[in-house]
C-alpha cells in the first residue's frame, strides 16, 4: 500500500479482526464500530478497495506464516475421510467429506437456464410499428374479466 492509501486506525483494526473469523459484522464490532453501524455497513467497509487490499495482504502473510495452503488442507481432509471411514467413524468421515464438498461449492444451488427469446414486437420505429406494439401490449396487459349479468330479484 502506498503512502496516500493508508487506512484509518479503525479500518486497520477491522482488517486484523476480519482475518480471524472472516465475519465482517463481528470484525466491525470488535474494531470499535457501533452496533448499528456494524450491522448496516459491514459490507461497505469490506468493499472499500484499500480495506480489501489490506485483507488480501494479511491473508497472504497468514498463509506464509502458517505454511498451510488450501491444497494442503484438501489433501488432509481426503486422508481423514478415508481413514475415519475405514475405522468406522462415519461422523468424522462425513464431516470431512462435507468440508470437501463445501470447498467445491457442491451444496450451493446452481441454476442454469437457457432461453431463446424472440421479440414479439416490431423492431422498427415507424408509427405503424409503434401502434401495432401498443395494441399487443394492451391485449397482454388488459385483465380478462368475465362479466356476469346479475338478475335483479324484486
Amino acid at each position: 500500500m502506498t503512502k496516500g492509501d493508508t487506512l484509518t486506525q479503525q479500518q486497520e483494526q477491522f482488517c486484523q479482526e476480519f482475518i480471524k473469523d472472516l465475519n465482517a459484522v463481528r470484525a466491525a464490532l470488535r474494531a470499535g464500530y457501533g452496533e448499528q453501524h456494524a450491522k448496516k455497513n459491514a459490507w461497505q467497509i469490506i468493499r472499500n478497495p484499500r480495506v480489501a487490499e489490506r485483507i488480501s495482504e494479511l491473508k497472504a502473510e497468514q498463509t506464509k506464516r502458517t505454511k498451510i495452503e488450501a491444497d494442503d488442507i484438501l489433501r488432509r481432509l481426503v486422508r481423514i475421510a478415508e481413514k475415519t471411514e475405514q475405522e468406522g467413524d462415519y461422523n468424522a468421515a462425513i464431516r470431512s467429506l462435507e468440508l470437501l464438498g463445501k470447498h467445491q461449492a457442491m451444496w450451493t444451488e446452481k441454476n442454469i437456464t437457457e432461453m431463446n427469446v424472440q421479440n414479439a414486437f416490431s423492431s422498427g420505429n415507424s408509427e405503424e410499428d409503434i401502434e401495432r406494439d401498443v395494441e399487443r401490449l394492451k391485449k397482454i396487459a388488459t385483465p380478462k374479466l368475465k362479466l356476469v349479468k346479475k338478475e335483479s330479484v324484486h
